[in-house]
């Protein structure tokens, strides 16, 4: 029956996907090009996920960062421009490991309250979230790496920021989470390797997936 659910919902997304490309906007979902890392996912907010996947290339299964912490990094970036870099500063990641099980519950607090402002929303690389809205609220119905539903026994190693990885944020009192390496790396210098000089910050893709009404 679980699969069977998750195999609906991939329906679902798959034509709120076909939705967006024929320029209608998924139900509950925020605007493709938003600026407001607290409201919906941004372009630079992937990007700064998508270094820390590369940086960890073939030893994670995806990476994060929430919107709380963007700031700290300077100002937002916006889609197809080229960064501030004078203006660009740090935060330092590392590689870390968390269940299923808490996995889906970091990710329903961060979809909880999505398109109202949430310091907990994670800006994700190489994960689909599933939603549904209960009312005023909102959260997860399934989660897929890789085209594979998360399984909430298992283990999944995820490149975060030092903050999250600590238990921050919307990891705050999860048992499992736990560092793999202490050592820590700079954000700010894996995008440079990224983008540096000239390259600009991409469009968001869509992790968080609700249904049509």
């Amino acid at each position: 029956m679980r699969y069977t659910r998750i195999i609906k919902w991939l329906g679902a997304a798959a034509l709120t996907l076909t939705l967006a490309s024929l320029g209608a906007s998924p139900a509950e979902a925020p605007n493709a090009y938003n600026e407001d890392p607290t409201v919906g996912e941004t372009g630079w907010g992937q990007a700064c996920a998508r270094a820390m996947l590369v940086f960890f290339e073939g030893k994670v299964d995806i990476a994060m960062i929430s919107a709380g912490e963007l700031p700290e990094l300077g100002p937002m970036q916006a889609v197809d421009e080229i960064p501030d870099w004078d203006k660009l500063k740090d935060i330092e990641f590392v590689l870390a490991k968390i269940s299923g099980a808490d996995l889906i519950t970091a990710l329903n607090r961060s979809v909880k309250y999505m398109p109202r402002k949430n310091t907990n929303l994670l800006h994700l690389e190489g994960l689909t979230v599933l939603c549904k809205s209960t009312g005023e609220t909102n959260e997860v119905s399934a989660v897929t790496i890789g085209a594979k539903p998360v399984i909430p026994d298992q283990i999944y190693r995820i490149a975060t920021t030092k903050f999250l990885a600590s238990g921050g944020g919307p990891f705050v009192g999860l048992k499992s989470l736990e560092l793999i390496s202490k050592e820590p790396h700079s954000l700010a210098r894996q995008i440079r390797l990224k983008l540096f000089p000239r390259g600009r910050v991409s469009p968001p893709s869509t992790s968080y997936i609700f249904p049509p009404k």
